[in-house]
C-alpha cells in the first residue's frame, strides 16, 4: 500500500503548478550588428557566410522554425546546376561547400542538418527562428533594421544594422521597406502569370535497382540524356508516360519524373505542378495546397501501374509547403533580360555567373515554354540586387530585379546561393566604408574590392579570362 504522506509533496506541487499564472513573456530584445540577413533560405545562409568571413557581425533571422528555405520546406533535395558547355562547374565559393558536403542530389534530413550546422560554425554569425517580420526600421530614407516577433522567446526582437540583406524568397522585407516589384509577369486581362507551383511528394516501396536497369536500358538504347538518366541518388525520364496520366483536379498537370533516392529508401518526386498560385497570398497557397494534396493518390496508383520498380509504391506524405518558382521581382539598378543571356553578357559590376537554361514552368495549362533548354553562360550585375527606391538594402534570392523570363534561368538554388554570397560581401564592405550600395555600383574601388573579396572566397564572378 502506498504511504500517502510520500505522495503529498508531489501533489502540491501539482496543484501549485496548475493555479500558478503563466510566465510572463520575455523583455524586449535589441541587438545592433553590421548586417542584418532576413531569411535563412540557401541564398541567407551564404549571404551570412559571406559577410561573416570578412570580419563583420551578421545576424540572421528566419521566420519559420527551421533554417533551409525550399530545401527545408518544399523538399527540393536536387541541385539544378550551372555548367560550362563542356561540362566544368561555374558556381563555386560557398555554394560549393554545400555541394562537396551533399552531393548532386542528397538525402533531405541530413541536408537540413548540415545547412543548420554550417551556420552555426560561423563565428560572427548569430541566428534567430520563429521570427517573422512586423515592420523594418527606417531613419533618413535608410532602412537601419527590423522588428521581429520572436516566437520562440515570446518577444519583441529589434535587430539595427548598417546594412541589411533579404534573402527571403518573395523578398518580404523589401516590400515592407516600400521596393516597388512586379508580381511575375503581366497576364491577359491585368492578372499577373506566375510559373506553376510543384508539391514535392514522398514514395516508399519503391524499387530503385529496378528503375535504374531501366533508365541505364534506355540510355544504352539512345535515349536522350537531358530527358533520361540517373546519378546517385538522382534520376529522371518518363515524360512521354506522365503525359498518358490525367489529373483528377483542375489546375494541376504533370511533368516527366524528377526523383530524388532518400537514405531510408523512400523516394521524393517533383512532378505534381498547380497552376494558379499566388504565392504571396495565404488563402491562394493553401487552396493550390489542398488541390496538390487531393491529386497525390491517384498520382501514385498511376505510378504503380506504369513506371518500372514502381509496382509497390506507397504514399509515403508530401512536403509541408508548396514548391513556389516564383513571385515578386524588385525593380532594382539594373534588371536581368534575356537578351542579357543569350548575349552572354559580362557586366562590369558582374557578382555571379550562371548558365542554367531558361526554364519557364507553364503559367497556365497548355502554356509552352519558346526557349530551348540551351545553356549560356552569363554574368549578373551587383545593380540587379540593388532596389532603386531603398538605401541600404540589398536583395538576394529569386526575388531580384529580373524580368520572368530571365528569371527562368537565374532562379535556381546555386545561382540565388551565389548572389547570397555577393550580396552578403558587399553589404560588409559597405558595413566597414560607411557607403551604400549605390555607392559600390558607381566606385570603380569599392567594386574592385567586393569582386576580389569574392574570388578570395573561392566564387567565380566571370570575365578576366575565367569562366
Amino acid at each position: 500500500m502506498y504511504d500517502v504522506r510520500r505522495l503529498w509533496p508531489a501533489f502540491l506541487l501539482a496543484v501549485l503548478a496548475f493555479a500558478a499564472p503563466p510566465l510572463p513573456a520575455a523583455p524586449p530584445r535589441t541587438i545592433a550588428v553590421d548586417v542584418l540577413v532576413v531569411g535563412a533560405t540557401p541564398a541567407g545562409i551564404a549571404a551570412a557566410a559571406g559577410a561573416a568571413r570578412t570580419g563583420v557581425r551578421v545576424h540572421l533571422v528566419e521566420a519559420l522554425p527551421k533554417m533551409g528555405g525550399v530545401i527545408t520546406w518544399a523538399w527540393l533535395t536536387t541541385w539544378d546546376m550551372n555548367l560550362t558547355p563542356d561540362g566544368a562547374h561555374l558556381t563555386r565559393g560557398i555554394f560549393w561547400e554545400y555541394y562537396r558536403a551533399l552531393g548532386l542530389s542528397f538525402d533531405l534530413e541530413e541536408a537540413v542538418t548540415k545547412l543548420t550546422w554550417h551556420v552555426y560554425r560561423e563565428r560572427l554569425v548569430s541566428s534567430t527562428t520563429n521570427a517573422p517580420l512586423v515592420r523594418v526600421l527606417r531613419e533618413k530614407g535608410r532602412l537601419v533594421g527590423a522588428e521581429f516577433d520572436d516566437r520562440d522567446w515570446q518577444r519583441p526582437l529589434t535587430v539595427r544594422a548598417r546594412q541589411v540583406i533579404d534573402a527571403t524568397e518573395d523578398a518580404d522585407l523589401a516590400a515592407a521597406a516600400g521596393v516597388s516589384y512586379v508580381l511575375g509577369r503581366p497576364g491577359p486581362g491585368g492578372v499577373p502569370w506566375m510559373q506553376a507551383a510543384g508539391l514535392i511528394f514522398r514514395v516508399t516501396g519503391v524499387r530503385w535497382q529496378e528503375l535504374a536497369a531501366d533508365l541505364l536500358q534506355r540510355k544504352s538504347a539512345g535515349a536522350d540524356p537531358a530527358a533520361w538518366g540517373i546519378n546517385g541518388r538522382a534520376a529522371w525520364g518518363y515524360q512521354p508516360l506522365m503525359k498518358r496520366y490525367r489529373p483528377t483536379q483542375p489546375g494541376t498537370a504533370v511533368l516527366g519524373l524528377n526523383l530524388a533516392l532518400q537514405r531510408d529508401g523512400s523516394v521524393l518526386i517533383n512532378s505534381l505542378q498547380i497552376f494558379g498560385v499566388n504565392g504571396v497570398d495565404p488563402a491562394s497557397v493553401e487552396e493550390g495546397t489542398a488541390r496538390g494534396r487531393a491529386e497525390l493518390p491517384p498520382l501514385v496508383a498511376f505510378l504503380r501501374e506504369t513506371i518500372p520498380g514502381f509496382a509497390q509504391a506507397q504514399l509515403g506524405g508530401h512536403a509541408p509547403m508548396l514548391y513556389i518558382r516564383e513571385t515578386r521581382h524588385i525593380r532594382g539598378m539594373y534588371t536581368l533580360e534575356v537578351e542579357d543571356i543569350f548575349a552572354n553578357r559580362v557586366f562590369p559590376d558582374r557578382i555571379a555567373v550562371a548558365s542554367y537554361p531558361i526554364d519557364i514552368h507553364p503559367y497556365v495549362p497548355g502554356w509552352v515554354s519558346p526557349y530551348a533548354p540551351v545553356r549560356h553562360v552569363y554574368t549578373i550585375p551587383l545593380r540587379a540586387l540593388v532596389p532603386v527606391e531603398v538605401d541600404n538594402l540589398l536583395v538576394a534570392s529569386r526575388a531580384f530585379s529580373a524580368t520572368s523570363e530571365a528569371a527562368g534561368s537565374a532562379r535556381v538554388v546555386p545561382t540565388t546561393m551565389a548572389l547570397g554570397q555577393a550580396a552578403g560581401v558587399t553589404a560588409a564592405v559597405c558595413a566597414r566604408r560607411g557607403c551604400t550600395p549605390r555607392d559600390v555600383v558607381g566606385s570603380p574601388g569599392l567594386l574592385a574590392e567586393v569582386q576580389r573579396t569574392l574570388r578570395s572566397q573561392g566564387a567565380q564572378i566571370g570575365g578576366d579570362g575565367t569562366p
